[in-house]
């Protein structure tokens, strides 16, 4: 056996699966070595096999909990406990506070039995590369993070950033991720018309053992192809999160997205200026009305302040922008001393119509506020009619990213 083979443990009541898994599971020749084999149901697990399974010393437990799913993940948590390793879990369907046990004692992949032998040949595959054996695996050019915040409640950021991780989505077929931290009162899932069964406070509970896999048990997936991460439904659990932690998750999702786009608090609380300091660019929200400028203006001296490349890194969002407002272009420019990104098109029939049922506007949109969204994600992307352009494009040549320390990039002239 090598120093990079594999140690497996199979733990089951079942010998059809345990058959089965005999098989499946590859040899010592391809990296994964089957040690031992335990068939005692899990209130009956004594020393005898407890001394066992230490002695065998899996880095890989496939583990069936279909003998008794409560017990079985007690039983995998104490085994964490004691011995750090990964647990492949297969059993029958979970509740959902179940499932999340599950998670918690450690489990990177669930499967529903009855288990075919592609399925867990495939699942064993995949849990050996997360585990770094399988080899080959280039690392990947971390992603770019775009935070979205408002000047005050109700200027559609979050209509705006749901809309555009789609169309940049669409746009480049990237792997795109929403991040939802408006954590008291998020409504992301809502807009996307999702129910997610985990959020971002589940997540920072499980950081210390975050890998690829685990991250996407908790990533909910729209039809769209974006991914999701959610803020809580119940506002209380925010207050579990710290702006450490949150500077930590954010570095960590840029790592296996190409883009992490997150919807933010309106407040400028520690938590909001962490996820601006992790940013590549910060969309800054506003309607040409005086309250939401005159808050942004307030707050403009924090944002930067947040940010390694200052007010280079702003980008100021004109939204409901119709051309006959008392306070023109020029005169947002002016007070805020940035200039203007982009407007948006007053359009409130066709938002709030995709609001209520869930589906975001450039989906199937033909409204003139969903056409702005789309020019808007290829103005992002660099891309015109999906081929390169001259926008903004964090790929090439407009920005040179520079790796701090802390994980911020730093922008740069050429």
């Amino acid at each position: 056996m090598t120093e990079t083979t594999i140690r497996a443990a199979l733990i089951s009541t079942d010998a059809a699966f345990r058959e089965m898994a005999r098989a499946v599971v590859p040899g010592p020749d391809v990296g994964v070595l089957l040690g031992i084999e335990l068939a005692v149901p899990f209130a009956e697990v004594g020393e005898h096999e407890l001394k066992a399974l230490r002695g065998s010393e899996p880095d890989l437990i496939v583990l069936d909990l279909e003998d008794d799913p409560a017990l079985g993940i007690k039983f995998a948590q104490f085994i964490a406990e004691t011995r750090p390793c990964r647990f492949l879990l297969v059993g029958p369907a979970l509740s959902p506070e179940l499932l999340l046990e599950a998670m918690r004692a450690g489990a990177a992949d669930y499967m529903v039995k009855p288990v075919t032998p592609e399925e867990l040949s495939g699942a064993v595959g995949r849990m050996t590369a997360r585990m770094g054996r399988a080899g080959g695996d280039r690392p990947r050019t971390p992603g770019v993070v775009y935070a979205f915040a408002s000047a005050k409640g109700g200027s559609g950021s979050t209509t705006i950033v749901t809309n555009l991780a789609v169309s940049l989505h669409q746009l480049t077929g990237k792997k795109t991720l929403l991040v939802d931290l408006e954590l008291e009162l998020g409504e992301v899932a809502l807009f996307l018309g999702v129910q997610p069964r985990f959020n971002f406070v589940d997540m920072v509970q499980n950081f210390h053992r975050m890998d690829a896999g685990l991250l996407a048990s908790f990533i909910e997936r729209h039809p769209s192809g974006v991914h999701l991460l959610s803020a809580p439904y119940h506002p209380d659990r925010a207050e579990a999160v710290s702006a450490d932690q949150i500077r930590r998750i954010i570095n960590f999702l840029r790592q296996h997205y190409d883009y992490v786009l997150v919807d933010t608090s309106k407040s400028l609380s520690p938590a909001t200026l962490a996820v601006f300091e992790q940013s590549d660019l910060v969309f800054v929200v506003t309607s040409a009305d005086l309250p939401s400028i005159r808050n942004i203006q307030r707050g403009l001296p924090l944002i930067r302040r947040a940010l390694v490349g200052g007010e280079q890194q702003i980008r100021v969002v004109v939204n409901r922008y119709h051309g006959s407002e008392s306070i023109s272009i020029k005169d947002i420019e002016r007070t805020l001393g940035l200039k203007v990104y982009s407007t948006l098109s007053n359009d409130y029939e066709a938002v709030i119509t995709s609001v209520n049922s869930g589906k975001p506007l450039v989906l199937n949109g033909t409204s003139r506020y969903a056409k702005d969204l789309r020019a808007l994600g290829s103005q992002i992307s660099g891309l015109r009619n999906g081929k390169p352009g001259r926008g903004f494009n964090p790929f090439r040549n407009l920005w040179q990213r520079v790796h701090k320390p802390n994980g911020k990039r730093v922008p740069t002239d050429e």
